[in-house]
């Protein structure tokens, strides 16, 4: 796939294929707003009916251009694009937009036709936007090749660049941004189906373009959603935020997803994983952009998620609070330094706890809000700070505006505002704190969740720093490989847990009786208690079968067992092939858990943790990771989920093994890379998590084998 999209985004010369003398409609908009937003190249209508359009000479074919475009424009029924396409990588075109709609969105014919233009364009090494799109805009160049309400406007060129794969949406985002938030755009691109150039494609662009500050996306779905997270990392490493709807989460919503774009969707579990270990924030309102783009515009990250709310509102306080919390930070007690300090100037009848209520004395002492403001800034235990003026207006509010941008200047930590007052009568006030770069917003909401983004965006980039100093682990076992050469059937609890033990991670002691005998002699070598279960590729559900004995303390429990779980099994299915039944030992204590892999068709292999019984089963307390993942992303993966506190010795019990289970995870996935063709599940439930400095055990296992053709 091409990779010199500058030419894309700033072409020498552009050829518009269907162009129309009528410039009302789809085909007629493209030559008229090039030639409105003064684009210095060549442009080259492509129409035989007509021999000029606008006074700009109009050829029969692409093959009769006096030389290949850099950009060509195709308009015209999807019957007909292929041919356009063969010409255009005859004549050595490098960049196609294709507009028409009916291919894979649409099904049926337009999925070959679909096929035929993928094939063309593989062929000549052309770069296919599209198709089922709306072009795109180069603000800075005066490139706006497509067609739409936004392109009837000039627009100022900003930081902002952009890939949508719906050109409707896309485009209302800029208007609406630049309009309504003065979130001025760069570069705006739309995909549509995205047979060719995708649009992590034109994300990795915008890392490297030097007039790029944030990038913004709209997802439906990924084809090649491995790369995710790779281009997170580069992003943050060039401290580009990237800032993403991602639709379709719902199975109504990939529904309409698939007949929009025809785009694949995907697990949002993994998504959500990627877009975590990518550092990439997910927006859900045209409003998160606005509010989050003049977030990262104060150029200042706090250097943890402690923020000190300061507030002459109790209840807005209150509110923000709560936004703030929920979405990752904290709101910590203050020092008690700053406390003392506090106490000496603010109102008895106020609040000295955080959010800091300066009350409504603000309004006889004006310096009391700074005062307050000094005092926070040199507390350590304090990251940030967010400030509520409520609607405070008029000579005051010029006041407090002057005296925060003054502070904010020389302090290095991040001061919000959260401001309500209407702009036509703190115009002034609100253009010297946007000069400061001071973020404001009218609600405490906004306000508290553009910090938390501006936060959690920090906190990525720090996991991104120690990321880059660590390895992967990188494990290869010939033997695994042979032990899953040609599987077609799931693969039961004991041959599951030998592959384990060949990446190191640690397993129950046990071994594989196919007698009675057998089972007695292997239950007295490991020592009772044991337990015995069925093993059967036949028998998924060994409780359900009652196929499973547990806590055996003698040699007669063990020969009974053994018989019973036999007779057991063959009444559950008496067809089912029976491998034998697995003795092994009982493990005491510890917390349960469980590991899993899955091995998606977008992304990849990826591995997954929780905690046993209702937290996984009901809670869906799970974490994911995009495999490969190192120690510090594994240890991240256990924090995250909600059942944490319970390894950390919860109401008195023992610290679990988190060093240990962090381990596992790296080996799994190794694991799960090393063996990526042929595993497509794998799931360890459960894992034993012993207390600290004893480790783990898989208490039980089971691979399910790719068969993908």
């Amino acid at each position: 796939m091409r990779k010199d999209l500058e030419r894309f985004f700033n072409p020498r010369s552009i050829a518009i294929v269907g162009a129309s003398r009528d410039l009302a409609t789809i085909s007629g908009q493209p030559l008229q707003h090039l030639i409105a937003h003064h684009y210095r190249g060549t442009i080259y209508p492509v129409n035989p009916k007509y021999p000029e359009i606008l006074g700009i000479k109009c050829h029969a074919s692409v093959d009769a251009l006096p030389e290949a475009p850099d950009l060509v424009m195709v308009l015209i029924n999807a019957s007909r694009v292929a041919e356009t396409l063969r010409q255009c990588g005859r004549k050595g075109v490098p960049y196609a937009i294709i507009f028409s709609s009916g291919y894979s969105e649409v099904g049926g014919r337009g999925v070959e036709l679909q096929q035929e233009l993928a094939a063309i364009a593989d062929q000549y090494g052309i770069g296919i936007v599209g198709p089922n799109c709306q072009g795109m805009i180069n603000i800075a160049e005066g490139v706006y090749a497509g067609f739409g309400s936004v392109f009837y406007s000039d627009h100022d060129a900003g930081g902002v660049s952009m890939v949508s794969q719906s050109g409707g949406f896309g485009f209302s985002v800029m208007n609406l941004a630049t309009k309504d938030g003065g979130v001025n755009f760069r570069q705006m691109v739309t995909t549509g189906n995205e047979i060719g150039v995708s649009s992590l494609d034109f994300i990795d662009y915008f890392i490297d373009d030097p007039r790029t500050e944030i990038i913004a996306g709209y997802i439906e779905g990924l084809r090649d959603a491995h790369r995710l997270p790779g281009i997170g990392r580069k992003a943050l490493a060039a401290k580009k935020p990237i800032l993403v709807w991602k639709v379709g989460n719902t199975e109504q919503g990939r529904k309409a997803a698939a007949s929009h774009t025809a785009n694949l969707g995907g697990a949002m579990a993994l998504y959500k994983a990627a877009f975590r270990q990518a550092g990439i924030i997910q927006v859900e309102d045209i409003q998160d952009l606005i509010d989050y783009s003049r977030a990262f515009a104060c150029g200042k990250l706090p250097a943890g998620n402690r923020v000190a709310i300061i507030t002459i509102s109790g209840g807005a306080g209150i509110l923000m609070t709560d936004e703030c919390v929920d979405r990752g930070m904290q709101v910590p007690p203050l020092a008690a330094e700053t406390t003392a300090r506090l106490r000496d100037f603010v109102p008895a009848f106020g609040s000295l706890a955080n959010p800091i209520d300066v009350t409504a004395a603000i309004f006889n002492e004006p310096k009391l809000l700074t005062m307050t403001l000094h005092a926070v800034l040199e507390d350590p235990g304090i990251d940030s700070i967010a400030i509520i003026n409520a609607s405070l207006q008029g000579e005051l509010a010029a006041k407090v505006a002057v005296d925060v941008a003054a502070i904010a200047r020389e302090a290095a930590k991040p001061i919000f505002m959260a401001w309500s007052a209407l702009d036509e009568v703190n115009r002034s006030a609100y253009a010297l704190l946007d000069a400061t770069g001071v973020p404001h917003y009218k609600s405490p909401v906004r306000c508290g969740r553009a910090l938390a983004a501006l936060s959690w965006y920090a906190d990525a980039r720090r996991r991104n720093e120690v990321l880059a100093r660590e390895t992967a682990a990188v494990i290869s076992s010939p033997r695994a490989h042979a032990m899953l050469a040609g599987q077609t059937e799931d693969v039961c609890e004991y041959a599951a847990k030998q592959v384990l033990a060949q990446y190191g991670i640690g397993i129950t002691q046990e071994e594989l009786a196919t007698s009675r005998g057998e089972a007695l002699a292997i239950a007295q070598r490991i020592g009772y208690p044991v337990a015995l279960k069925v093993q059967s590729p036949d028998i998924s559900h060994k409780t359900e079968a009652k196929a499973v004995r547990l806590a055996l303390a003698s040699d007669a429990e063990v020969g009974a067992a053994y018989d019973e779980i036999l007779r057991n099994a063959r009444s559950y299915r008496a067809d089912a092939r029976i491998e034998g039944v697995l003795v092994q030992e009982m493990v005491t204590g510890g917390i349960e858990a469980i590991l899993g892999v899955t091995n998606d068709r977008l992304f990849g292999p990826a591995v997954m943790f929780g905690l046993g019984g209702i937290f996984a089963e009901v809670l869906k307390d799970v974490a994911f990771r995009i495999a490969p993942v190192t120690k510090s992303a594994a240890l991240d993966m256990i924090a995250e989920i909600k059942g944490y506190p319970v390894l950390t010795g919860a109401r008195g019990a023992a610290h679990a093994d988190i060093e240990a289970l962090a381990d596992a995870i790296v080996r799994l996935s190794a694991l799960a890379v090393d063996l990526k063709d042929h595993v497509a599940e794998l799931d360890i439930n459960p894992l034993f998590v012993l207390a600290k400095g004893k480790g783990v055990k898989a208490g039980d296992a089971l691979i399910k084998p790719l068969t993908r053709n």
